[in-house]
């Protein structure tokens, strides 16, 4: 049979809207002060929501990578789309007369149903689409993974003009009825190539660039899995110090709070320097650089809170939100170059699995280091410092298998 010649860019644009719209999963931030409001929950039982969700959301991407080795992307998608539905619905129907029993729904619904819902849908949605482009890599994941991280932002947005308007729990039921039409609209056109379909000369090269392709099992075996592993567990937890408490450092220095959006903004801006870099220098040269700037943002923050500036400290926060969305990039390009493609969306999302100690370690950390000071964040700039090194050290220790 003749070979065909894809479009490829149609790939590149629905799973960007896509991933849009599976960005919901850090828009909690801003839902949870609207539930604050109609709950007497206090932070710590709704902060577990997020964890909840991160969790679910790590297994979602893990259960989804073994699925697709006998499941298409559409049904996947379907399923991604079906489960998010589901999760907003249930907690726009949470019984006020019932503290207990709302609260559970919203860690099984919003937190388990939505978060695992969310991991189906990325791990089908970035494989599927980055099958096509093995030949730019880093940057194709660097775009669709930028719309991943500014779906929160946009949603978020859109939530805050329409709560007052139309209450809470109205913004959860078209939250929900618009990601299950997007992720099913979507699932038409999103699949991985077959073999009668022809890519660029410049794929062969990649693949042969990929040499062997390593299974999951075969890749945990590796020194290079788990010493990048707890690269990238250092990496994470690090953006979640900063991250986490954008907010209120911004309010700690008399800044407004919303200086956090700025944090999501160069978080998701990153992932697109980070592809770009991942192309053109190398996974090696990049991983360098983000340990560079990670360093070079604990400094700054340590200096700003030294001579009660906050200029400093917001530079040095911007740059924590550039490595940490670089991450996920690095992850995604770095899976392909060191482990090859047959087995890509299974050793991907195994790989990201590191986002549940990162969801647990980095907000506990966090915590204890801001209790110890006082609720000042001097011992957490110090402490982006010291996982920073950490991190650079184990950098030198990484080699492609």
């Amino acid at each position: 049979m003749e070979s065909k010649v894809q479009n490829r860019t149609k790939y590149v644009v629905v799973g960007a809207v896509m991933l849009l719209f599976l960005g919901t999963i850090y828009a909690w931030s801003y839902f949870k002060t609207s539930l604050a409001e109609e709950f007497p929950w206090d932070q710590k039982q709704l902060s577990l929501t997020f964890t909840i969700m991160m969790i679910a959301f790590a297994m979602g991407g893990f259960v989804g990578g073994r699925l697709l080795k006998r499941i298409r992307h559409r049904y996947l998608a379907i399923l991604a789309g079906v489960m998010m539905f589901v999760g907003f619905l249930v907690i726009s129907f949470l019984p006020k007369g019932n503290q207990g029993l709302a609260l559970a729904l919203l860690y099984i619904f919003y937190g388990g149903f939505t978060g695992f819902g969310v991991g189906i849908g990325y791990t089908t949605v970035l494989s599927g689409v980055n099958s096509w482009f093995p030949d730019k890599d880093g940057m194709i994941s660097g775009i669709i993974l930028a719309c991943f991280g500014f779906g929160s932002l946009i949603i978020g947005l859109a939530a805050d003009k329409l709560i007052p308007a139309i209450g809470l729990f109205s913004v959860f039921r078209i939250l929900g009825v618009a990601c299950l039409a997007v992720l099913v609209l979507g699932s038409f056109v999103l699949r991985a190539p077959e073999k009668d379909d022809a890519l660029p000369s410049a794929r062969q090269k990649a693949v042969v660039a990929g040499a062997k392709d390593y299974a999951p099992s075969e890749m945990v075996r590796r020194p290079s899995f788990w010493i990048y592993f707890f690269w990238n567990l250092c990496m994470s937890a690090t953006g979640m110090l900063v991250i986490n408490n954008a907010s209120s450092i911004a309010k700690f220095f008399g800044a407004a709070a919303t200086v956090g959006l700025l944090v999501s903004v160069f978080s998701s801006g990153g992932r697109l320097a980070v592809g770009a870099s991942m192309d053109r220098f190398g996974w090696k040269v990049t991983m360098f650089l983000a340990n560079g700037v990670i360093i070079a943002s604990g400094v700054l923050m340590v200096i700003g809170n030294a001579g009660n500036a906050f200029p400093p400290v917001l530079i040095g926060m911007l740059l924590a939100g550039v490595c940490y969305g670089g991450g996920i990039t690095i992850q995604a390009s770095l899976v392909r170059s060191f482990y090859g493609n047959k087995h890509y969306a299974e050793n991907f999302s195994t790989c990201n699995l590191v986002s549940i100690p990162a969801a647990i370690i980095g907000p506990m950390i966090s915590a204890a280091l801001v209790d110890a000071a006082g609720g000042a964040f001097g011992h957490t700039f110090v402490m982006v410092i010291v996982m920073g090194i950490v991190s650079l050290i184990l950098n030198f220790l990484i080699r492609k298998p």
